[in-house]
């Protein structure tokens, strides 16, 4: 009886690793859910990278671009103050300084006044049409550019009043 047991079990075990190996074969990582269940594993691992890369490149550029800003503040500086220390001519440094406040408003995104300007007074906008002279009529005048015009008088029609009943006569 022992020996039919372990025959059993053996046959039983045998069965179950033969069950595992057909399985792994079969329906293991070669089969199609496998293969794609890779597939999108690889996608995802790809647009990680992918998407590294980008941040990567962008941080890289801002980097570069406010080292770029930063020398070119330094040059305009330097030539700032090499206009004011070596120009005697005073319209040369203005013409100087304007150029370089231009490009300075440019870089800085504000817009400067030249130095020989003076800000003009801002007025409100008005909403009606200021007038000429003293003695004339403002726009909330009822006559204001009302003109009177010579029209003839239109010739009058005479309507005659139709009566139904003589009508009907004159038609039979």
């Amino acid at each position: 009886m022992n020996v039919l047991w372990f025959v059993g079990s053996l046959a039983f075990l045998g069965g179950m690793l033969a069950g595992a190996l057909l399985y792994h074969l079969l329906a293991g990582p070669k089969s199609e859910r496998g293969k794609l269940q890779n597939q999108l594993d690889e996608l995802q691992n790809d647009f990680k990278d992918y998407q590294s890369k980008v941040s990567d490149h962008f941080g890289t550029t801002a980097h570069l671009i406010n080292k770029l800003t930063d020398s070119y503040r330094d040059v305009h500086e330097h030539m700032a103050n090499g206009a004011e220390n070596l120009c005697e001519d005073e319209a040369v440094k203005n013409r100087l300084s304007d150029a370089l406040l231009s490009s300075n408003a440019l870089l800085s995104g504000k817009v400067t006044k030249r130095r020989t300007e003076r800000p003009k007074a801002v007025e409100q906008p008005k909403d009606y049409a200021t007038k000429q002279a003293p003695d004339e009529k403002g726009t909330l005048s009822e006559e204001f550019s009302v003109k009177p015009e010579d029209k003839p008088a239109a010739p009058a029609v005479e309507v005659e009043p139709v009566n139904p009943a003589a009508e009907e006569k004159q038609a039979i």
